[in-house]
């Protein structure tokens, strides 16, 4: 059996329940004094900073500047969500609850991987009070792309919960993240809700899913 299993909690297990690409562009705009619009809908599965520098690029900044503040942004981000959409009702996705509580019945050990800001991924799951579940995490601050933070969260089970690469799982609903962890040697299963099967495949996907509720599939697969 996996003893760490990672999910990314925004858009898979959670959702908005309204567009917020507003937060995106009012923390650039804070940060780098530019105004942008950003639509979130053109970056399924980016990490914040790959969406930042691309934004910016098209922007025609300097690289050099874009590099400069770009640390600055995770935590700046958390602020402007906060402001855009802290007050709002999130959504918790049919069968996420179900599968946590399963998971944390058979003492598997429970993770957030996210290319969000900490704080952003944390009030998700407060607000749909599924933060109980998570004993671990890496998320935006941990890297630039999903190669950095899926190296990052294998490195933190090393060092923090004495678990090896082999014995850590991640579920993704992302291409990138996909890819990230087929890159670092990590076992991945890939929900085909809103990204090809075939393409999920192609970018190293252990197993493939229809959806989170596919929870039989899920803990098979976890149970090794």
């Amino acid at each position: 059996m996996y003893k760490l299993v990672l999910f990314d909690v925004g858009n898979m297990l959670v959702t908005d329940s309204k567009d917020v690409s507003e937060y995106m562009s009012e923390s650039i705009r804070n940060i780098y004094g530019r105004i942008v619009t950003v639509d979130l809908k053109n970056y399924p599965g980016w990490t914040s900073q790959e969406i930042v520098e691309d934004v910016l690029r098209k922007d025609n900044m300097d690289e050099s500047e874009i590099q400069a503040k770009l640390h600055r942004i995770t935590e700046d981000l958390f602020y402007t969500y906060y402001n855009v959409a802290g007050h709002d009702k999130q959504v918790l996705v049919e069968g996420s609850r179900d599968l946590l509580a399963q998971l944390w019945k058979e003492d598997v050990t429970i993770g957030m991987i996210t290319g969000e800001a900490e704080r952003i991924a944390k009030l998700r799951a407060e607000k749909t009070t599924i933060h109980g579940f998570f004993k671990f995490g890496v998320y935006g601050g941990d890297g630039k792309t999903f190669d950095d933070i899926v190296k990052s969260a294998v490195s933190k089970a090393e060092s923090d919960l004495r678990i090896s690469k082999n014995d850590v799982l991640i579920v993704a609903n992302s291409l990138r993240l996909v890819k990230g962890a087929k890159n670092a040697g990590v076992a991945v299963i890939g929900i085909a809700e809103n990204v090809p099967e075939n393409e999920l495949k192609s970018a190293g996907a252990n197993l493939i899913v229809r959806s989170i509720k596919d929870k039989g599939k899920i803990l098979d697969f976890i149970k090794k």
